[in-house]
């Protein structure tokens, strides 16, 4: 079955493009995922939680305008696998570039934190391609599908769009050995974690995965949350924020991983209060 499912995924990306056939792709594809709506009791349940007072019409709309960014997310990876250096037509505004041009100059590592957000693969393609032109190195840490079939061909795409990636199962302190010696590395921080971590995120308990606040205090390079916002196909906006700032040493190790990680998740809940319809709200970030 997965196979076909890379069959099928192909023909789109031979059809899709910028133009009329990416326009029909996208209408394929949202009109299939708002036929079958994906687990649509749990973004409904999430959106519930994160905001009580609103009406269910408006969940309904953010709910559809979600399936409507999925759909372009996808047509969007697509088509860049004609000419991944459209990427650069595809960005046209960067807010605060001085943040990342300042650790490229200094040749200083840093990690990255994003969230399934907007069209977070063109974000990865984006600087993963900038840094590449200033004679840097970025990586991304991907999580692998469960299935071998079509996680081996959504790395072929992100290999393809110029994203470097890293496996998940590294020890934290080989990803601390890599920005010490001046890499980039991005992470997607808005999944639900295992353990006692809890720390709230968007006004509510949650889970948290404590790796990236544990990869800083090793490597001591700085956390810089960076997010990307559509403002229509194809034409994208990235935003990058000031550096999460890191607290005291002399705290309990616990303590301070508890608030490295509080911080992370203020910067993400920001630019997701900001455009609710492109956060991925599939996920179950408040499991029991």
């Amino acid at each position: 079955m997965s196979k076909l499912a890379v069959k099928a995924i192909k023909l789109f990306e031979h059809f899709a493009d910028t133009g009329t056939k990416g326009r029909i792709t996208q209408k394929f594809l949202s009109g299939l995922l708002k036929m079958i709506h994906p687990r649509a009791k749990v973004v409904d349940e999430n959106l519930k939680l994160a905001y009580p007072e609103a009406p269910s019409q408006w969940r309904k709309d953010i709910r559809s305008a979600m399936y409507e960014n999925l759909a372009w997310t996808i047509t969007e990876i697509l088509a860049l696998q004609r000419d991944p250096s459209q990427i650069f037509g595809w960005v046209k505004t960067i807010g605060n570039p001085e943040i990342a041009d300042e650790l490229m100059d200094s040749k200083k590592g840093a990690l990255f934190v994003s969230a399934h957000f907007g069209n977070w693969e063109i974000m990865a393609a984006w600087y993963g391609q900038y840094t590449k032109r200033r004679n840097h190195q970025m990586y991304v840490v991907a999580q692998p599908i469960h299935d071998k079939d079509i996680s081996e061909y959504i790395d072929s795409l992100r290999n393809r769009m110029g994203v470097d990636l890293l496996p998940t199962d590294y020890s934290v302190q080989k990803y601390a050995r890599l920005l010490k010696a001046g890499n980039h590395i991005a992470l997607l921080n808005d999944v639900a974690g295992y353990g006692e971590m809890i720390v709230p995120f968007m006004g509510h308990d949650a889970t948290n995965i404590p790796g990236p606040a544990i990869m800083a205090m090793l490597s001591g390079v700085p956390i810089i949350p960076v997010c990307i916002y559509r403002n229509a196909p194809f034409e994208h906006e990235i935003e990058f924020f000031p550096p999460i700032e890191m607290p005291d040493t002399k705290l309990p190790r616990e303590e301070r991983l508890r608030k490295i990680i509080l911080e992370c998740n203020l910067a993400i809940e920001r630019f997701i209060r900001r455009r609710p319809e492109l956060w991925f709200w599939l996920h179950k970030r408040w499991r029991p």
